[in-house]
C-alpha cells in the first residue's frame, strides 16, 4: 500500500488515544525511531535517546502512575462543568488511555540531555532550554509524522511529568536526561482523520503584531 504525501499526513495526523492491543512488528518501531532521529537537533549533537516500553509489567506500572495523576489533575477542576461535546468527546478518549495504558502494545518515552552544554556553560538557562526543547520535540514530531504514515496511532502526552523520577529510577534513566514525552503507540480503533484548528489567517502576524490579513 502506498504511503500518503507529506501534506495528507500532516493535515490528518490527529491525537489517536483508543488503541488496538495488536503488536507492533519491531521493524515497524525501528523505522519510526529511524524517522525521528533525521530531525535537526542543537548543535547536531542527538543528545537525545528512545526507550521502548514492552513489557507488561513495566507498562502496568506506568498505567498505575499515569492513571492516578490522571484523576488528581482531573479533580482540580479545570475539565469539571459541561464542556462543548467534542471537547467532552475528547476528555472521554484521555480517561479511556490513562485506564487502559498498559494494554497499548508499545509506550514510547521520548528522552534528551537536560541540558544544552555551550549555552548553559553561558549561564543562559533560557537558551539552554530552548536548544534543548529545540531537540527533541522536532524528533517527536517526527515520529508521529511516521506513525501516521505507516498506519500507526499514538498520541503525545506529558502528564508524566508528574512522576518523572518515579520513571527514571524504575527505568534506569540516568540524572542528566529527561523525558520529554510519553507517547502511547498502537494500531488505532477509529480512523484517521482532519484535525481541526483555528483560520491560518488568525495566527499570521504580517510584519508588526496584531497587523493581519483577513
Amino acid at each position: 500500500m502506498a504511503e500518503p504525501g507529506i501534506f495528507e499526513i500532516i493535515y490528518s495526523t490527529r491525537a489517536m488515544r483508543r488503541l488496538k492491543s495488536d503488536p507492533i512488528p519491531e521493524e515497524v518501531l525501528k523505522k519510526i525511531i529511524d524517522a525521528g532521529i533525521r530531525a535537526p537537533s542543537g548543535g547536531n549533537a542527538q543528545e537525545w535517546a528512545f526507550m521502548l516500553i514492552q513489557d507488561p509489567d513495566l507498562k502496568r506500572f506506568i498505567r498505575d502512575y499515569y492513571w492516578n495523576t490522571w484523576q488528581q489533575v482531573r479533580a482540580q477542576g479545570s475539565f469539571s462543568g459541561e464542556l462543548p461535546p467534542p471537547q467532552q468527546r475528547m476528555m472521554n478518549a484521555v480517561a479511556d488511555l490513562a485506564a487502559n495504558m498498559d494494554e497499548v502494545p508499545a509506550i514510547l518515552l521520548a528522552c534528551v540531555r537536560k541540558e544544552y552544554a555551550p549555552i548553559a556553560a553561558m549561564k543562559n538557562q533560557r537558551g539552554s532550554n530552548l536548544a534543548v526543547y529545540g531537540t527533541i520535540f522536532p524528533a517527536v514530531q517526527n515520529i508521529l509524522l511516521a506513525c501516521r504514515a505507516l498506519g500507526v496511532g499514538a498520541t503525545l502526552t506529558t502528564i508524566h511529568s508528574f512522576f518523572e523520577e518515579a520513571l527514571k529510577q524504575k527505568f534506569g534513566i540516568p540524572e542528566t536526561m529527561e523525558v520529554a514525552a510519553l507517547i502511547p503507540m498502537g494500531y488505532p480503533q477509529g480512523k484517521f482523520g482532519p484535525v481541526s484548528r483555528r483560520p491560518v489567517e488568525e495566527v499570521i502576524h504580517w510584519d508588526r503584531w496584531g497587523n493581519q490579513k483577513s
